[in-house]
């Protein structure tokens, strides 16, 4: 009995040609572009300043458009093979929400995980890409000052 092959279509708009992302087909070529174009804008709605800069290490703090204050830092230390990365994130800022939400789309992602790509691209990268490890924090109080060491 021949086995009948499952033909997957675009989880967006139901296209029956799914080529993205390769491995794990769920998008027809279009949504899967139209996906990557609004993660892209929500990304550039943060903002990483380097506040502090030394020879194997830095420390920026992240900002977001929607907000004065800073929501997170970020420290880097690189000891000569590996990147170190330590993640702080504010509770001024809603991290577990989704960062954007198409029609149809299973597969939404959250500031927090936008944040990770972000950090990917504008820090590890120039610092020369290669192995890197990344620490998440999740501070209790909403500035440095108040933190007294919990977290």
């Amino acid at each position: 009995m021949p086995r009948k092959s499952l033909v997957k279509s675009c989880s967006l708009c139901g296209a029956k040609e799914v080529s993205e992302p390769r491995g794990e087909e769920k998008y027809c070529r279009d949504c899967w572009e139209k996906k990557i174009a609004v993660e892209e804008i929500v990304a550039r709605e943060f903002a990483l300043k380097r506040y502090i800069r030394a020879h194997s290490a830095e420390k920026y703090l992240i900002y977001h458009s929607t907000l004065k204050r800073p929501c997170g830092q970020l420290i880097v230390v690189d000891d000569g093979y590996d990147l170190f990365l330590t993640l702080m994130l504010y509770p001024n800022f809603s991290w577990e929400d989704a960062a954007y939400h198409l029609e149809g789309d299973p597969e939404g992602r959250l500031f927090s995980e936008i944040l990770v790509d972000v950090v990917a691209a504008e820090v590890v990268e120039p610092w020369g890409g290669g192995k890197w490890h990344m620490e998440i924090f999740r501070s209790i109080n909403p500035e440095p000052e108040d933190w007294n060491g919990e977290m």
